[in-house]
């Protein structure tokens, strides 16, 4: 026959979109934002300051987690008794950002 290529010793594992942002896909969500996307990891304890999905009412919407409540994307502070309506979903792993502009001209 022949020799092995000494080639195998360095191949590597092809890079994925889906390895990169999505460690555990079975625990991931998608969550729509008005500025684009927002992946959602519900295995990871989010720690104060990190971005969170939480559900209010039947939205899920970002925020911001501190010690004392949660700070939405538009500046609101959620604390006090406005927590008892809340269900954090998990820690945002990842935002997708939508760049297409409508009124924007095609070169």
């Amino acid at each position: 026959m022949g020799f092995p290529s000494p080639a195998i010793d360095y191949i590597e594992p092809r890079l994925t979109l889906n390895n990169m942002l999505m460690p555990h896909p079975a625990n991931m969500m998608l969550i729509e934002t008005p500025d684009g996307f927002a992946l959602v990891d519900r295995t990871i304890t989010a720690k104060p300051g990190e971005a969170v999905a939480f559900q209010f009412g039947d939205y899920p919407q970002v925020g911001r987690l501190f010690s004392t409540g949660i700070i939405t994307q538009d500046g609101e502070t959620i604390d006090g008794e406005g927590l008892e309506g809340i269900i954090v979903l998990g820690k945002v792993t990842a935002e997708i950002l939508a760049v297409h502009e409508p009124s924007r001209p095609t070169i």
